[in-house]
C-alpha cells in the first residue's frame, strides 16, 4: 500500500513488478505463521498449522526474489546501459557468504528428519536470495545515489533476516528468546527500503 500510493507519475511495468513482488512476499508471511515453531505449536486462531507451510512460504518468497531481481535490473537510467561494469571480484563476498550460511545450516538440517525435505528448496532459495542482493549491487551509478544506497541496504538486510529465519528454525533445536522480534524487525526495514529505493528511482526519472 505504501508502494502504491507514494507514486507521484505514470504507473509503469516496474511499479506493476514491485507489486507483485510485495503480494508474493505477502503470501510467504501468510504461510510462516502457519509453519509450527515447536512441537506444541498447533494452530493459529483455530488454523492448523502444518510444517509444509514452510516450503510454501519458500516457494512465494523464491519468488518474490525473482520479481525484485527484475525490478532491479529495470530500474537503471536509460544511459546506463554503455557504463563499466563492476569488477567480479566485488561479488565474491556473496558467493562466500552463500557458501558459509548453507555450511552451517544444510548438517542439522539433514540430519533432522522432520525437515530434510526441505534441504533442496533451502539451497535454491538460498542462491536466488543472496543473487537479489548481488543484483542490487550492479546498479550502483546506474540510478541515483540514494536509490541504490536505499535499495541495496534493504536487499541486504533481507539477506540478514533469511538467515536468521533459517539459523534459528533450521539450524538450531529451538528459536532463540528475541528471534522473532530480530527477524520481523529485519525483514520490515529491509521491505521498507527496497521500496524506497525503487520508489526514488521512479518518482525522480527525468
Amino acid at each position: 500500500a505504501y508502494f502504491y500510493f507514494s507514486r507521484k507519475k505514470a504507473w509503469t511495468p516496474l511499479d506493476t513488478t514491485m507489486m507483485v513482488a510485495f503480494l508474493f512476499s505477502w503470501f510467504g508471511d501468510i504461510s510462516l505463521m502457519l509453519t509450527p515453531e515447536t512441537p506444541s505449536d498447533t494452530s493459529l486462531m483455530g488454523i492448523p498449522k502444518n510444517k509444509y507451510f514452510f516450503l510454501a512460504g519458500l516457494g512465494s518468497f523464491f519468488v518474490t526474489q525473482l520479481l525484485f531481481i527484475r525490478a532491479y535490473s529495470k530500474a537503471v537510467d536509460e544511459s546506463a546501459s554503455g557504463k563499466a561494469l563492476l569488477p567480479k571480484i566485488y561479488f565474491a563476498p556473496f558467493i562466500l557468504y552463500w557458501i558459509a550460511i548453507l555450511s552451517y545450516v544444510l548438517p542439522p538440517l539433514r540430519a533432522n528428519i522432520e525437515k530434510q525435505s526441505a534441504t533442496i528448496p533451502v539451497v535454491f532459495y538460498a542462491a536466488v536470495l543472496i543473487s537479489m542482493a548481488a543484483v542490487a549491487l550492479t546498479r550502483f551509478r546506474k540510478t541515483s545515489g540514494k536509490s541504490f544506497w536505499l535499495t541495496f541496504i534493504g536487499a541486504c538486510i533481507f539477506v540478514i533476516s533469511d538467515t536468521l529465519i533459517a539459523i534459528n528454525f533450521l539450524a538450531l533445536p529451538e528459536p532463540g528468546y528475541y528471534a522473532g522480534f530480530l527477524i520481523i524487525t529485519t525483514y520490515v526495514v529491509a521491505e521498507y527500503l527496497i521500496a524506497e529505493g525503487i520508489l526514488q528511482h521512479q518518482n525522480n526519472r527525468a
